[in-house]
């Protein structure tokens, strides 16, 4: 064979969760930071606020014709299925509200106390979440240290940067056209 057995291939950047379809279990690890998002261009840009500044004419058009404008919540948070800390940004109400319904409930409170799994299902064209909080938990000493491991600036969204500062993973010279 002529590829070396010990060769690492570089990771792509991964620092935002996708919700798979199935079930996909999170701990939720920072305060959560909120605001507006659009699209232009294949590129999000965001800020910050309850009140959108964004206006439609600086951005792209979604699938069904509208301004592609979201209200966001995002978090730090472990993934469970990814066995890493990733950024979980949502805009679906049919999450937000579940999580916001847990928090202010005094039997659950502090999200960052137990697990969540949003369970993604899909009938056609309509997708539809729900959420289920897992008992209260300490947090597991791996995914505390990972956390204290990880350089996470949150608020880099809101400059249009990566919130997870990364070790370059770039492979040195490479002169490939992609």
């Amino acid at each position: 064979m002529s590829i070396p057995k010990d060769i690492k291939i570089p990771k792509s950047s991964g620092q935002f969760a996708k919700l798979q379809e199935g079930a996909n279990k999170y701990r939720i690890l920072s305060d959560i930071i909120y605001g507006w998002e659009g699209w232009k261009d294949n590129k999000p840009f965001r800020h910050e606020g309850e009140v959108c500044k964004i206006k439609p004419e600086q951005v792209d058009l979604s699938k069904s014709g509208k301004p592609n404008i979201n209200y966001f919540w995002a978090m730090v948070a472990w993934s469970y299925g990814e066995k890493r800390i990733q950024i979980l940004q949502l805009t679906q109400k049919t999450i937000m509200q579940p999580l916001y319904d847990f928090e202010q409930n005094e039997d659950w409170g502090d999200l960052k106390g137990y697990d969540i799994t949003i369970s993604k299902t899909k009938n056609g064209d309509k997708t539809n979440y729900t959420v289920a909080p897992s008992p209260h938990k300490d947090l597991l000493p791996e995914i505390k240290q990972a956390y204290e491991e990880t350089d996470v600036k949150l608020e880099k969204i809101f400059e249009g940067e990566y919130p997870i500062e990364e070790e370059d993973e770039s492979i040195e010279g490479d002169n490939s056209p992609f």
